[in-house]
């Protein structure tokens, strides 16, 4: 798959809107199902392996998120691990959330005011008419997080379980690897050892590379992965 970022899959022309958004499909797909807590979320780095072009996909999403169509999430992972999450996906699981809470009024007025953005300044929230107690309780119901002071970074309520569980699954793959001869291993081997991530491990793997924490070599034998740090 990291082979796929550096060469293109499309070869020398720049994916169009269509490729990501088979990309996006792709990776919503090995998404796991088991809970219907949270809605399929897509890291924004997956899509740069699957896509081939960080550029065609930064445009592309800047454009569903401008029309509405999906929200991004800073989940706290580094300054670029972004999640895309559908926006009506995302409405009802945070509307689902909050239902017969005290502040399930405030959460539906925010998000039928909200603008489609990654992160809020205090003047866009006051131009909602939310004030700091609003605020306090936007946080608290886990539909904002505290960015640094004077602004918040969107969330989605129970998306700790989602972060835990792919660190989880990060660090199980990544022994795999630092275990193996050499430190690497065939990506058809990787899938017989023990380390079984519960998001499952297509979409850890995926992570991983996009991540560029493991390397992906074309090998005859099939894609050798490898630690990025060696």
């Amino acid at each position: 798959m990291a082979s796929r970022r550096r060469s293109g899959r499309f070869g020398k022309h720049r994916p169009g809107p269509e490729a990501v958004e088979a990309a996006l499909r792709e990776a919503a797909e090995l998404f796991p199902r088991r809970s219907a807590a949270l809605p399929a979320l897509v890291l924004r780095h997956q899509l740069y392996g699957l896509a081939g072009d960080r550029t065609a996909v930064d445009r592309h999403l800047n454009r569903l998120q401008a029309e509405g169509r999906i929200r991004l999430l800073h989940l706290g992972l580094g300054p670029d691990t972004v999640a895309v999450v559908g926006a009506e996906e995302y409405r009802e699981t945070v509307l689902r959330a909050v239902e017969g809470s005290p502040s399930a009024p405030l959460v539906r007025r925010f998000l039928d005011g909200v603008r489609p953005l990654l992160s809020f300044e205090r003047g866009q929230l006051e131009e909602m008419g939310l004030k700091d107690c609003d605020v306090t309780q936007l946080v608290a119901a886990g539909v904002l997080t505290v960015r640094d002071a004077g602004s918040w970074w969107l969330a989605l309520p129970g998306a700790g379980r989602f972060i835990r569980a792919l660190l989880h699954g990060r660090k199980q793959l990544l022994a795999a690897v630092r275990r193996s001869r050499h430190r690497e291993v065939l990506q058809a081997e990787l899938g017989q050892r023990r380390a079984r991530p519960s998001l499952g491990l297509r979409y850890v793997l995926l992570d991983l590379l996009g991540a560029e924490l493991l390397r992906s070599v074309p090998t005859t034998s099939g894609p050798l992965l490898r630690l990025a740090e060696t």
